[in-house]
C-alpha cells in the first residue's frame, strides 16, 4: 500500500472535525443545508417538448428498430422531431407550456413556504445600493473592476454610514434567526 492511499484512508476514517468552526458559523451552515435540502424537495421543472415527444414515441421507435442501441435510437428520434409536422410539434410545445405554467404556480407556492435566506452582509447591501451609480459613472467597466471600485468606496466610507449598514444587517439577522430558529 502506498503512502497516498494510507493518507487518504486515515483522512476519510478520521472522526475528528477537520476545522474548528465557531458555533454560530456551524448553525448558519446548518440553516443553509436545511434550506438547500428543502429546495431539492420542491417542484421539478417540466421536461422539454422534445422529451414529451420522445416519451410517446420511444417505444414505437424501439419496435421499429430493434437492433439499434439507445444512443442511435435517440439520434433517429431527434431526426424525426426535426422533420415532425408543425401541428404535431405544436401539440407538444403547448403541452410543455401548460406544464411549465403549472410548475411556475407550484414553485411560487413552494418558495413562499421556504425559510428565508440569510440576509446579506453590510458590504453586500452597500454594494447593491451603489452599484447602479458606480456603473453609470464607469459604463465600460468589468464586474470585477466594478466590485474593486465599490470596495474602495466602502473602505473610504465614513464610519457613521458603515455603522448604519452594520446595524441594518444585525437587525435583519435577528429577524432571520427569529423566523428560522434551529431546533
Amino acid at each position: 500500500m502506498n503512502t497516498f492511499s494510507i493518507l487518504t484512508r486515515s483522512f476519510h476514517q478520521s472522526t475528528k472535525p477537520l476545522f474548528n468552526l465557531p458555533n454560530a458559523l456551524l448553525k448558519a451552515s446548518k440553516r443553509t443545508q436545511i434550506r438547500n435540502e428543502l429546495i431539492k424537495q420542491g417542484p421539478k421543472r417540466p421536461t422539454s417538448a422534445y422529451f414529451l415527444y420522445l416519451q410517446d414515441y420511444r417505444h414505437q421507435l424501439v419496435k421499429e428498430n430493434p437492433t439499434l442501441r439507445p444512443a442511435e435510437i435517440s439520434k433517429v428520434a431527434g431526426e424525426k422531431w426535426q422533420n415532425l409536422e408543425a401541428t404535431l410539434k405544436d401539440k407538444y410545445i403547448s403541452q410543455r407550456k401548460q406544464l411549465y405554467s403549472e410548475y411556475q404556480k407550484a414553485k411560487k407556492i413552494f418558495d413562499d413556504k421556504l425559510p428565508p435566506k440569510k440576509p446579506a452582509g453590510p458590504f453586500i447591501k452597500y454594494a447593491n445600493d451603489v452599484r447602479s451609480e458606480v456603473l453609470s459613472q464607469h459604463p465600460e467597466t468589468s464586474q470585477l473592476d466594478l466590485m474593486k471600485i465599490i470596495g474602495d468606496k466602502w473602505q473610504n466610507l465614513d464610519q457613521n454610514t458603515k455603522d448604519k449598514y452594520t446595524q441594518e444587517y444585525k437587525k435583519a439577522l435577528q429577524e432571520y434567526n427569529a423566523t428560522f430558529p434551529l431546533k
